[in-house]
């Protein structure tokens, strides 16, 4: 099993490069940066967690240029997005960059997608008008990867769906993984985790602690097989939200977990000095995982 990191890309008070330089040099396996492109000042969506929304979402910067930058620092650390919320980004552009940086990373990308918490937020989308109805997102979602892998696989990329619509097109380059980069799904709800379950790559459910996930992952396990796949060939990610103790790391590689991804907590948002001694502590429980 893998260690890995969930950080929350405030670049005003970390460089993406100096944390991912310590992550390489500490033995963890990945690191993984969400977005929100904005977050609307006024909104009825309620943070999930409970509570006020914490400081630290409000000054995310951009995923695939950190990540580039990371890439530039570093020669074996994987690098994620945890998750991207693809359904704001314009679909040619999207597939652009995610092309080029795993190009241009020798192939370490992984992409996790979402289609975020906040319904306002999607709304903005376009000026206010966009054409995903959010009680429709994870269908969107689906119908956005079926259309970036058309353009990822095909010479001249074509694609006919509910939401994205294009006749022969060139979009290049490639990604440098083939077919291309996997694609994790990161939903953990009951109308989300069956899309994972019959077309993603991987699965990046987020732990909030405190439970057994035992009967998800055999619930999800079960889902992959209804849809006439292997499950052993569809990997899991868990983001764990807090700081899980070596005996709860155990218990996640005893379940086949593939990665285990630790939070910042938002300590990401202040200093280097506040981030290091937790990636220390759990440098030293990597090789008691592997």
């Amino acid at each position: 099993m893998h260690i890995g990191l969930t950080a929350m890309n405030n670049i005003m008070r970390t460089r993406p490069e100096e944390l991912g330089r310590a992550l390489e040099e500490r033995g963890f396996e990945s690191i993984w940066i969400g977005e929100h492109n904005h977050i609307p000042v006024s909104r009825k969506t309620p943070y999930p967690a409970g509570g006020d929304l914490p400081p630290a979402y409000i000054h995310m910067a951009d995923p695939f240029i950190s990540l580039a930058m990371i890439a530039g620092a570093t020669t074996r650390l994987r690098l994620g997005t945890g998750v991207a919320l693809i359904l704001e980004r314009e679909l040619f552009t999207l597939a652009k960059e995610i092309a080029t940086l795993d190009q241009l990373s020798g192939g370490r990308l992984m992409v996790g997608v979402g289609t975020g918490w906040n319904e306002e937020e999607l709304a903005d989308v376009n000026g206010g008008t966009s054409r995903i109805p959010w009680k429709r997102r994870y269908s969107a979602m689906r119908d956005c990867v079926m259309a970036l892998r058309a353009l990822w696989t095909q010479e001249e990329a074509s694609y006919q769906g509910e939401y994205y619509r294009f006749d022969k097109a060139w979009s290049y380059p490639k990604p440098l993984q083939r077919p291309y980069p996997p694609i994790y799904v990161g939903v953990a709800g009951r109308v989300g985790t069956p899309h994972a379950a019959q077309w993603g790559d991987g699965w990046y459910p987020i732990d909030i602690g405190g439970r057994d996930f035992g009967p998800y992952i055999e619930r999800f396990r079960r889902m992959v097989k209804e849809a006439g796949r292997d499950p052993d060939k569809v990997p899991i990610s868990i983001s764990a939200r807090g700081e899980p103790d070596l005996d709860r790391l155990l218990r996640y590689r005893d379940l086949g977990v593939e990665r285990v991804l630790i939070s910042t907590g938002g300590l990401d948002a202040d200093t280097m000095d506040k981030t290091l001694p937790l990636l220390d502590r759990y440098a030293e429980l990597i090789s008691k995982v592997a």
